[in-house]
């Protein structure tokens, strides 16, 4: 009885277990639930058309528009040298002094020769004219017969030789003078002037040191008007005119702008570098820009006034194959749009085609999502605003260049 009992229990308890493995057998074979779509949160703008500025970015150092290079045209050594760097010199001012004291002296005795030759010519004049008074006496005796033709002639030869005497020390005085004016200018160039006015900018010498004329001594530069030199890629050199405006600015004055012009522009292109050479001159009345700093100089080569823009952090992709993404009908999906693209203006860039106004385009969290995604986005702002858009947006757009 017991033997049969058990043989009951056995094939019970298979009887479950065979049930429980079929049930899982069924879980196992059936199709997994779809897992809901996640919908990504991005920024959009609702595009428009608007005045956009094709711009030329360029850099280049700052340089002096007119600068001297101070040096003397005689060996001597130095006497004095009233300026330094930094100090503001006049056109005409004397800025550096050779010792003059062998000079001066030279002066002195060129002064004294010039003095003993006048007093000959002095003394000569009135010899001559003794003689000639003396041959006027004589014919007047002639005429009462108490002089000779002898005495005439004595006398005539005599005021000759008066006369001959006097054009020697008249030459002499001519020389003596002559003396005098070289060893004044001798001294005069012992004293060195600026050409230009403008401020010292280099001084490379001191009291007692030995001037020779291939040393530069000092260098003025004037800051009044200032340039500087960049250089254009192939690309915008067709852009590039003579008389162009271009805004400048320097990183050691913030928050100011600096007008300057192109007034140079080399006919020729570095067929190494593939650029050119374009000069700007930048007016600089307060001195505020020095030689040296770095200047980015921006020139406006175009303006278009009805330009369909997109913020720059929208647009996706390489050169030639950009694309964006739009919001779809339903306002709930992304669509993938592939696009033309201009130039860029700030955080802006132009659309040439591709794109219809007044759409509803991604710029924030673009690189998150793919053609069909879902999404969810607060109410875009209006298309005014595209010029204000924030810091994040055009940070995404660096990021994805």
């Amino acid at each position: 009885m017991r033997y049969v009992i058990f043989l009951i229990a056995v094939a019970f308890s298979g009887a479950i277990g065979w049930h429980l493995y079929g049930e899982s057998l069924e879980s196992v074979e059936a199709e997994p639930k779809e897992k809901p779509e996640k919908v990504a949160a991005v920024d959009v703008v609702r595009i428009a058309r608007r005045e956009l500025n094709e711009r030329i970015e360029l850099v280049g150092s700052l340089e002096p528009t007119t600068g001297v290079e101070i040096r003397s045209r005689l060996s001597g050594y130095l006497g004095r040298i009233p300026f330094d760097i930094g100090d503001r010199v006049d056109q005409g001012q004397v800025i550096v002094e050779l010792d003059d004291a062998s000079t001066r002296e030279l002066v002195t005795r060129a002064t004294a020769v010039e003095q003993v030759a006048a007093a000959q010519l002095k003394a000569q004049i009135a010899k001559e004219q003794q003689a000639l008074r003396e041959v006027e006496r004589l014919q007047e005796l002639a005429d009462s017969g108490v002089s000779t033709k002898q005495q005439i002639e004595e006398a005539e030869s005599a005021l000759l030789v008066a006369q001959a005497e006097t054009e020697l020390e008249r030459a002499r005085l001519s020389q003596a003078k002559a003396d005098l004016e070289r060893s004044r200018l001798a001294l005069n160039e012992l004293k060195i002037a600026t050409p230009i006015s403008g401020f010292v900018a280099e001084r490379n010498a001191d009291i007692g040191d030995l001037a020779r004329a291939e040393d530069v001594l000092m260098k003025i530069v004037d800051l009044s008007s200032i340039r500087t030199v960049v250089n254009v890629v192939e690309r915008d050199y067709g852009k590039i005119r003579l008389g162009q405006t271009a805004t400048v600015t320097v990183d050691g004055i913030a928050d100011k702008e600096f007008a300057g012009r192109i007034v140079r522009q080399a006919p020729v292109l570095d067929p190494t570098t593939r650029t050119a050479r374009v000069m700007i001159e930048i007016a600089n009345q307060d001195a505020l820009l020095k030689p040296g700093m770095h200047g980015r100089v921006t020139i406006v080569v175009s303006r278009h006034s009805n330009a369909l823009a997109v913020p720059a952090s929208a647009i996706h992709g390489q050169s030639g194959s950009e694309y964006l993404f739009t919001v779809d009908e339903s306002g709930k999906m992304a669509k993938k749009r592939h696009v033309s693209v201009g130039f860029r203006d700030g955080n802006l860039r132009q659309i040439l085609n591709g794109l219809n106004e007044n759409s509803l385009v991604v710029t924030l969290g673009g690189r998150l999502i793919k053609d069909g995604s879902l999404i969810a986005f607060d109410e875009a702002p209006e298309p005014e605003f595209l010029g204000q858009l924030p810091d994040r947006a055009a940070d995404s757009a660096s990021a994805a260049e």
